[in-house]
This record gives structure tokens, sequence and C-alpha cells, in this order.
């Protein structure tokens, strides 16, 4: 079997991406668990639509005091890409969507200072991605352009799907606490909006019609951000959501429980009072 040249260098090229994918992941996952969070590889889901079971890079955990059998730990699903195309993003307005799915055991509409969530205050969000057309590109180019794999917006699909599917019943997500989806990114690919102005970093939003796999179930629709960073951000993003998000969830849990705790004990105050009389 003859290989012709061209077809050598594609090969070449894709295995050389792959290896810089995996090294990156690697690397990813090493700053995350000095960051003090349990790193869990190559998570299984099963894809909602095509029924196949795939692989998610890293599952991460964090894990808080709780009374609850189901826990409290903040967890992140992400994917790491090397993105050798270049992206334009279209953004709208930011819903703030106080429905959005990324809080469990807890009503969001009682926690007082929402705006100790990031999600709240970026604005504007990113909508649509595609792969970013070359100015002097010809009818072959602009047809392969179209014929590639949108690896970016790829990656957030796959994100939202293993998010949903890994919060089921008696996996590893179910539990209380905050997750959140994450795509971390390096690579020469260059992320640009409408205006031709470069992203580093931005959140994503999007509605999923959302079915469990094998049951009959019925459908259920999730609001959901992903988070988009570049590498050089992952730690300052972990900071964050940790000492800033998480700690903010823990202080309204332990109010909360000390609230109930004053409560229980003014009846039991009560009840002694009344019995003395």
């Amino acid at each position: 079997m003859v290989i012709e040249p061209y077809l050598y260098i594609i090969n070449l090229n894709i295995k050389k991406i792959m290896t810089l994918g995996y090294e990156f992941q690697y690397e990813i996952e090493d700053r995350i668990r000095k960051n003090g969070f349990e790193v869990f590889s190559e998570q299984n889901y099963i894809d909602d639509v095509e029924l196949k079971p795939r692989d998610i890079d890293i599952v991460a955990i964090q894990k808080k005091e709780s009374s609850n059998p189901r826990g409290n730990q903040l967890s992140l699903v992400i994917e790491c890409k090397y993105l050798d195309q270049d992206f334009t993003c279209y953004s709208r307005p930011n819903p703030k969507d106080e429905r959005v799915y990324f809080i469990d055991g807890y009503n969001i509409q009682n926690l007082h200072d929402k705006s100790r969530f990031h999600f709240f205050n970026i604005d504007p969000v990113i909508k649509n991605i595609n792969l970013t057309k070359n100015k002097d590109e010809d009818e072959n180019e602009s047809s392969k352009r179209k014929n590639s794999k949108n690896n970016l917006l790829g990656a957030i699909m796959q994100l939202i799907k293993a998010l949903l599917y890994l919060r089921g019943n008696s996996r590893i997500l179910h539990t209380k606490g905050l997750f959140y989806s994450l795509v971390v990114y390096k690579g020469p690919g260059k992320i640009i909006d409408q205006d031709g102005n470069e992203l580093k970093n931005f959140l994503y939003y999007r509605n999923y019609e959302w079915k469990e796999p094998y049951t009959d179930e019925n459908v259920i629709s999730r609001n959901i951000y992903v988070d988009v960073i570049h590498e050089s951000h992952l730690e300052e993003y972990l900071d964050r959501i940790f000492k800033i998000e998480m700690d903010y969830l823990m202080d309204y849990v332990f109010f909360e429980k000390r609230m109930h705790e004053n409560k229980a004990q003014e009846r039991i105050e009560n009840q002694w009072r009344n019995s003395a009389m």
C-alpha cells in the first residue's frame, strides 16, 4: 500500500496534536491536585443522543464538612483542549439565569448575595461558536473548514452531557453542593468575538434537553453555563470558585444550621419553663 505524501503529513500532524493534548491533560491534572482537589481521569458517561459510552478528561472534587448523607462538595467536570484552529464566538447579553443548573440541595432564591457566583457577574455570554473563516480562503479551503471538526464546541457539548449523566442517582456527582463545567485550553488557535476582539476567557450559555439514557424518564430541560479559560488563568479560577463561591455557600449552610440549633434550643427551654410552672 502506497501512502500519499500529503496523507502522511496529515497523519503526523494528527499524532502530534494528540500527543500534545495528552501531555496538556496530565499537566492540568497535576495543577488541579496541587490546589487540593481529588482528581479522577477519563470518567465514563453515556451520550444521551447516540447512546454510546464516551470519556470526559477530568472530574475534580473537593469535599466539605457535612452532616447530610449526600455530602457537600465542589465538583468540576473538565475538558482539556489543545486548539490548533481559530474560532469566532457570537455573544448575547447574559440572562443571569437563576434557574441555571450548578447548585444542588439549596434554593438559590434563599442565598442573599448571588453576585458571589461568577455566572451572574460576566456579561455578555457566548451563545454560538464557529470555526473562523480566513479572509483569503478559496472554495476548496472553505469546504475543508466547514467539514472540519469544531473541537471547541464539541468539548463544550461533551461537558454538558457528562455533567448531566454523572449527576444521576448513585453516580460520582450525585451530591449536594456546587458543580461546574470547564474547558481549559492552550495552543496556537485564537478565539475572537464577532467584533474581532481576542478572547482569553469566556462564559458559554445554553439550554439543553436531557433524557437519561436507556430509561423511560421524561426529557428534562436544563439551563447551563460552561466556563472556557486559557490555561494561564487556571489557578486564579480555582482560587475564586473555592475561596469565594464554595466558602460563601458553606457560610450559608452553617448559618442555617445555627438557626435550626437555636430554634431547637428555644423549644427545649420553653418546654422546661412550662413544665416547671
